[in-house]
């Protein structure tokens, strides 16, 4: 299962990098998710691993602890492995958001 379809399965709207403002508003709680880099293992001319990373932001006006758990959950069902950031606010917009490093 891929990324942008495990972190559908919270019922959340998900986009790629960002929605596109005043043509397409969102009003928070979603998700935002972008490619992180990758991590790899080579040797001797072979690759013998390679793990896309992402950064998943979860935008909310008012706490959740049933979308923060119901994200972690989907992660851990389909194997990522995860780190988690504070809850941080964006005063110009108004929100709270938390990273989530995959």
């Amino acid at each position: 299962m891929t990324i942008y379809q495990t972190l559908q399965t919270i019922g959340l709207p998900v986009v790629y990098s960002h929605f596109r403002g005043d043509s397409d508003p969102i009003d928070p709680p979603y998700i935002a998710y972008i490619g992180a880099g990758q991590n790899t293992m080579s040797a001797d001319d072979t690759w013998y691993w390679r793990e896309n990373l992402y950064q998943i932001e979860y935008y909310y006006k008012t706490k959740s602890e049933t979308n923060e758990t119901a994200i972690e959950n989907a992660l851990l069902s389909a194997g990522y492995r995860y780190t988690k950031s504070e809850d941080i606010f964006i005063e110009e917009e108004g929100v709270f958001v938390i990273y989530f490093y995959v």
